[in-house]
């Protein structure tokens, strides 16, 4: 039997997090101290994947980079999904004024283009990494609304959501026994999606200098720092983009695979009406 593409991503995730783990609880190397006599060696036994241009251990900064982005893009998503979800239920749950405030003001913060609001936010507090994580929350929340809304309308008018209805549930019953768990599927794999591009829009903002401040790393700010050295060690540009690549297909795959879900055939099959209003 082929085995398919959610179980190809699964596959591929876990062999890039055992890598990465093997790098965090194996390498003993500090990732920032400086000798700058051992700048750019090759593997030993005191660096395993050698130094770079500081002479710092490079094993021990890829684990942490990778760590430090994986963190931040999951940190992102999940805030980014909460708070979709949670307005979706309050629009629905408040009635017709809240649910066009709701619209207008989704409307408007997908007009903003999340990289440049993220460069903005993240040149007005001085390169940081809460202006990053801000404007990447900021603008990824509306799409997690507007799903959630969609799957919502579905799901209350639904035989067991009325009879919860008609037997007096209060909403919060409701949603958490009912509605809650019909949504996971489809978010999941939302988040899924999401979880990939966010580790490349953060990857992207650190090649340009803007996130976390030196001299903590960061897989997209190490590509940029060993671009100078591509010629003469590959290996400084190489093994952060492998690591970055690894991660985004693997997590595309997944979300691929999530599609074929049962609630997720349905919402990805069918125009989202809320792109209609």
């Amino acid at each position: 039997m082929p085995m398919n593409s959610e179980r190809r991503g699964a596959l591929l995730l876990l062999a890039s997090l055992g890598a990465f783990l093997v790098l965090l609880f194996w390498i003993s190397g500090d990732p920032f101290t400086q000798n700058l006599m051992e700048r750019l060696k090759e593997s030993s036994r005191e660096h395993l994947l050698g130094t770079d241009h500081l002479g710092r251990d490079f094993g021990a900064r890829l684990a942490r980079g990778g760590r430090n982005s994986i963190f931040l893009s999951a940190l992102c998503v999940f805030a980014s999904g909460m708070i979709g979800t949670g307005l979706a239920l309050l629009a629905l749950g408040k009635g017709k004024k809240t649910e066009t405030f709701l619209l207008f003001l989704t409307d408007t913060v997908m007009a903003f283009p999340g990289i440049v609001l993220a460069l903005v936010l993240g040149s007005l507090t001085g390169g940081g990494i809460s202006g990053v994580i801000i404007a990447l929350v900021f603008t990824g929340w509306p799409q997690y609304f507007r799903m959630a809304r969609s799957l919502l309308k579905k799901l209350w008018e639904t035989p067991f959501v009325e009879a919860g209805r008609l037997a007096g549930f209060p909403l919060p019953v409701l949603f958490w026994k009912y509605v809650i768990p019909e949504l996971l599927p489809t978010l999941g794999t939302m988040a899924s999606l999401g979880w990939g591009k966010t580790i490349l829009e953060i990857s992207s903002l650190g090649f340009l200098g803007i996130g976390l401040a030196p001299p903590e790393p960061e897989l997209g700010a190490m590509i940029s720092q060993g671009l100078t050295y591509m010629r003469s060690t590959p290996r400084l540009v190489l093994m952060p983009g492998i690591l970055i690549s690894l991660f985004v297909l693997a997590l595309l795959l997944l979300g691929r695979g999530g599609t074929h879900t049962k609630v997720s055939k349905e919402m990805f099959s069918h125009e989202d009406p809320s792109c209609n209003k």
